[in-house]
């Protein structure tokens, strides 16, 4: 498969379809385009794609050296051989200094293009490496400043579309997308983009049924079209055909067996996805769930922190939540009536505070269990009140974890204090 493009500039005509032909004789990955002036050799550049520029040295209005320095200007690691007849050591040196990838002089006889064939075949795929290196650093940058942002607390909205944006310039492609999954709606509504006409972004929608490309990624993830007009594993929303688009990939964002919704990319083009650009919006989507479940968990706890703390208002029993070293974090108001301690004078205080003797010796035994995992019940305690009186209270406790880990203790005293008007 020819799949090295090399343009050849040489102003001797004859010679240049010559090298051409015995070019591609020897090898079968080469595929020459000739040009007899460097002008016209700039413009085919501009014009088309261009893997190895070889060129002549001695050509009338610019030279080799010229036109390599003009080369340069526009790519920097673009493989350029100089090839030529008048070799010598003082035009060798220029070549290298204007950054020349190799220098080959002309000689009679055909052997010569089985080098040349050769020395742009090793340079031109130490160039595509270099660019696939370059090219994997690039979006690991890209990753990481993106995953900075999102441990930096910023809002889903902003996240989505840095994303987006950032796949856009990274893959080159015309539009890019964010879609929310709403089964219950049955479709996907689409929440970030680039690309799209204006007014889409938070009104379009794709049907979620399997017939959809976005529908077919929630069972088939990753999804790679070429072309949108030759596909036959399902047909093209609006939103896709009506903006002319023909190659696409896209991913499911979050756990695959409950997906959050779909990040997909698209071109206008007809375009083959490289195994690494798939693996990039991969990683980009899952940055993006991890984000999303972030906020879903930071969500829930807030409400479960709101309906704990509503809960503990209105409970008789003084509740608590203390840190993984005795200190408190949390009293309720109950604590009042049973200590005569103001809540908000507890917080930050050590539970030994409120301890002596043989029961701060058992507190801490039983604390040091929870700690390990297990539940404490029924632990009857002498504590010490506000005004220096013994309060009675039996104390329940449970360690709280996350990731298996506990990480506080939480807990309910009940006053337990005899009263002089109960029967003795």
């Amino acid at each position: 498969m020819r799949d090295i493009h090399v343009l050849h500039v040489d102003d001797d005509r004859e010679f240049v379809e010559l090298a051409a032909m015995l070019l591609e004789r020897e090898s079968e990955a080469l595929s020459v385009t000739i040009e007899t002036s460097a002008a016209a050799g700039l413009e085919r550049i501009e014009s088309s794609s261009v893997d190895c520029v070889v060129s002549d040295y001695d050509m009338p209005g610019t030279d080799g050296l010229e036109f390599l320095r003009a080369v340069r200007e526009r790519d920097p690691d673009l493989p350029f051989v100089l090839f030529t007849g008048k070799g010598s050591e003082e035009i060798a040196s220029a070549a290298v200094s204007a950054g020349v990838s190799d220098y080959l002089q002309k000689v009679t006889g055909t052997d010569q293009y089985k080098i040349l064939a050769n020395r742009i075949e090793n340079l031109v795929s130490q160039a595509r490496t270099e660019e696939i290196l370059e090219r994997k650093i690039r979006q690991q940058e890209v990753i990481a400043t993106l995953a900075r942002r999102a441990l930096g607390g910023v809002s889903l909205h902003e996240l989505f579309d840095r994303a987006v944006e950032a796949v856009a310039e990274e893959l080159g492609t015309d539009y890019a997308k964010v879609l929310d999954y709403r089964p219950e709606e049955g479709d996907l509504l689409l929440v970030a983009g680039t690309g799209w006409d204006e007014g889409l972004v938070g009104e379009a929608t794709v049907p979620d049924h399997p017939g959809s490309q976005a529908g077919y990624t929630l069972a088939h993830c990753p999804v790679v079209v070429t072309d949108l007009s030759e596909e036959e594993r399902f047909e093209g929303p609006d939103l896709l055909t009506d903006a002319g688009v023909r190659g696409g990939l896209s991913v499911t964002i979050g756990r695959d067996e409950r997906p959050w919704g779909v990040f997909g990319a698209h071109t206008v083009e007809r375009r083959s996805f490289t195994d690494d650009e798939v693996t990039f919006v991969r990683t980009m989507a899952n940055l993006l769930g991890t984000a999303i479940e972030r906020v879903e968990t930071e969500r829930r706890l807030r409400e479960s922190e709101e309906e704990f703390r509503q809960i503990a208002e209105l409970s008789p029993d003084t509740i608590f939540r203390c840190d993984r070293e005795g200190f408190f974090e949390y009293v309720s108001p109950a604590a009042r009536e049973f200590l005569g301690y103001e809540p908000e004078e507890m917080i930050g205080t050590h539970f030994a505070e409120y301890l002596t003797g043989d029961d701060l010796e058992r507190a801490s035994e039983r604390f040091r269990a929870a700690l390990a995992g297990q539940e404490v019940l029924g632990l009857e305690l002498t504590l010490l009140a506000a005004d220096g009186s013994d309060a009675h209270g039996e104390i329940n406790v449970t360690p709280i974890e996350e990731d298996g880990e506990v990480v506080a203790i939480q807990g309910f005293v009940r006053d337990v204090t005899p009263r002089e008007d109960e029967p003795g």
